[in-house]
């Protein structure tokens, strides 16, 4: 488990923007920037950590 600062931060997404964030993993037409952005965003809906989620952000994660 990661340790380290926890965050406020939280996305409730209702089930359409889910499932359009979902769609656009899949997708080969969207630019892969809106793919990756769409990826962090689900895994912050999901609770995921920050520190988690910051390697798919292409910034160095914290960690204390």
């Amino acid at each position: 488990m990661a340790r380290g600062w926890k965050t406020l931060l939280t996305i409730d997404l209702t089930a359409e923007q889910r499932e359009t964030l979902t769609a656009w993993q899949r997708s080969t037409t969207i630019p892969a920037g809106h793919a990756k952005r769409g990826r962090i965003v689900l895994l912050i809906a999901d609770r995921v950590p920050l520190v988690e989620i910051a390697p798919w952000s292409g910034s160095p994660a914290m960690v204390l």
